[in-house]
């Protein structure tokens, strides 16, 4: 039985009692709120990222989903406090195993596992470059110092690079197929700026950048074998290894894959147009102007006999690639870039030895062999059709023609963001052979802006160093804006990215080379200044 008592609390004395419980409640809440806040907020992330990912299973392919779960890990890795997870050395080891088989493996080489889509073999390779590259720059400041650090010497470029990332990222806002956009942007993060900032941090001195460049050119050596094996034999053995059911389902699933099948595209004149590793003669035309430049560097600034012989093997090498892969183009962007490559080592010459004739010789030399070749191609009928074309290139000319002319109007559109990354031969239900076009159909006019500078700065920046420089670093600055001549003018007529890694590589070592020049200004502007002062008379 419930006793009873006849006490009751005064209706006062509840009041303050429930006044004084709030107020130290409400002196207890921000440490209760501190308390629980990080809980809350981990488990909202969790699952607004749950959420994200779901949807991007759903709708996005495995390469942008697999974007979006990486960019995430980097996230909680970068709240971590500073630890040096991964050494310098094995990130070193996993860009060359990358650069190596990027350079040497045909990006149609995929490897099948049940249950997944096509895996690229460079992909692979990429892979670990990616992995350790990303846990290092996210938990470590020390890290994202240096490459800030280095970048701040080109920050011209590095905007460039920023903004053409950028727009292409709004452009999948407005794409007709922004699943496919969106996979061809995450492809071009980890194949193209994953390699760009990853170099920009193992790159320390000249003699890092001379194993880069004789790295390329060794693999140049095998390329160039293959492409003129495959010219001598008439067929691409690198997909004759598919079995044809393999090879048809490669090419089901990517229709640009098309043109490695045995076809009247292949021959130009009569001659066989050799692709090496590559999906078009074109690219494989690209690559060798990208490289001659470089090989012309051994050949003519190197001491060791075997760097010189592999330059001039290389620079050989590229001009027998030119000729199978029947690259018009290749041809004119190897005349203008070999001829201020001239131009420069003749000028460099001559500041150096200045009681020398041989700058003026060369010099001399290298002008009317310039002007006998143009004489060639403008009269000799046969060579005016390897490099300028025979009646097959009005055809040509034609299509490029028309290709503008379908692609202005969807230009005058939407001109700021374009219609789709990697859209552009989808709008106009075309091929398209002019990177200029490209640019601006599939990322407006901004990303044509972006894209130009990242090809223009390097070469003003590698005259500047050739002409102010003269260690071999100068040099190499000025190779290098060579070969960046010779891409942004056989991007007149391609707009295929086969050689976009190797272009972001090269990019990247303009920015070191970039950062070490401006290291060196800086005390010899100190040393200036003291002498100046030294020499002012006394007040």
């Amino acid at each position: 039985m419930a006793v009873r008592t006849s006490y009751r609390f005064p209706l006062s004395l509840i009041a303050s009692v429930a006044v004084a419980e709030t107020k130290l409640a409400l002196r207890a809440a921000p440490r209760v709120v501190g308390y629980l806040a990080p809980i809350v907020a981990w488990a909202v992330a969790a699952i607004v990222l749950g959420l994200i990912v779901g949807l991007a299973a759903v709708f996005l392919p495995p390469l942008g989903s697999f974007g979006i779960v990486a960019i995430a890990g980097v996230v909680l890795l970068w709240v971590m406090p500073d630890l040096p997870l991964v050494s310098p050395g094995f990130i070193r080891k996993a860009f060359f195993a990358m650069l190596i088989a990027d350079l040497c493996i045909p990006n149609y080489y995929m490897i099948q596992v049940a249950g997944l889509p096509w895996i690229s073999a460079r992909r692979l390779a990429t892979f670990t470059l990616i992995v350790p590259f990303l846990v290092a720059i996210a938990a470590s400041s020390d890290v994202r110092r240096q490459i800030a650090e280095r970048i701040s010497a080109s920050l011209l470029i590095f905007i460039c690079a920023a903004g053409y990332l950028v727009m292409a990222t709004l452009s999948v806002l407005t794409s007709p197929l922004p699943s496919e956009s969106a996979s061809a942007l995450m492809e071009a993060l980890l194949s193209w700026y994953v390699p760009f900032f990853a170099m920009i941090y193992i790159v320390r001195d000249n003699d890092d950048v001379i194993l880069i460049l004789k790295t390329i050119c060794i693999c140049a050596l095998f390329i160039t074998a293959a492409g003129f094996l495959e010219f001598r034999l008439q067929r691409n053995f690198f997909a004759d290894i598919f079995p044809a059911g393999t090879l048809a389902q490669l090419i089901e699933n990517n229709p640009t894959l098309e043109g490695l099948l045995p076809g009247p595209h292949h021959f130009r004149n009569g001659l066989y147009r050799a692709e090496s590793i590559f999906v078009t003669p074109l690219s494989f035309g690209e690559f060798q102007i990208i490289v001659i430049p470089i090989a012309l560097f051994f050949a003519l600034y190197r001491k060791t006999v075997f760097e010189r012989g592999l330059g001039w093997a290389v620079a050989f090498g590229g001009l027998i690639g030119i000729f199978c892969s029947g690259a018009r183009g290749a041809y004119i962007g190897t005349l203008v870039s070999v001829a201020v490559f001239v131009a420069i080592w003749s000028i460099r010459k001559g500041i150096n030895n200045k009681a020398s004739l041989a700058p003026a010789i060369v010099g001399l030399t290298g002008l009317v062999s310039f002007a006998v070749v143009i004489a060639l191609i403008i009269f000799w009928k046969r060579a005016h059709n390897m490099v300028l074309g025979g009646g097959d290139a009005a055809a040509s000319n034609n299509g490029r023609y028309e290709q503008w002319v379908a692609g202005i109007p969807l230009i005058k559109s939407n001109p700021i963001t374009g219609h789709g990354f990697i859209q552009g031969g989808y709008l106009i239900s075309n091929s398209i052979d002019s990177y200029i076009l490209s640019l601006v159909l599939e990322t407006g006019i901004p990303g044509l802006v972006f894209f130009g500078g990242l090809i223009l700065l390097p070469i003003w920046y590698g005259l500047r160093n050739a002409l102010s420089d003269m260690s071999e670093s100068g040099a190499v600055a000025g190779v290098l804006a060579c070969s960046f001549i010779a891409f942004a003018n056989n991007r007149l007529v391609l707009s295929q990215r086969e050689n976009h890694m190797l272009i972001f590589s090269l990019l990247a070592i303009v920015i070191v080379m970039n950062y070490e020049y401006a290291r060196r200004q800086v005390p010899e502007r100190a040393i200036y200044k003291s002498l100046r002062k030294t020499q002012l008379p006394a007040e």
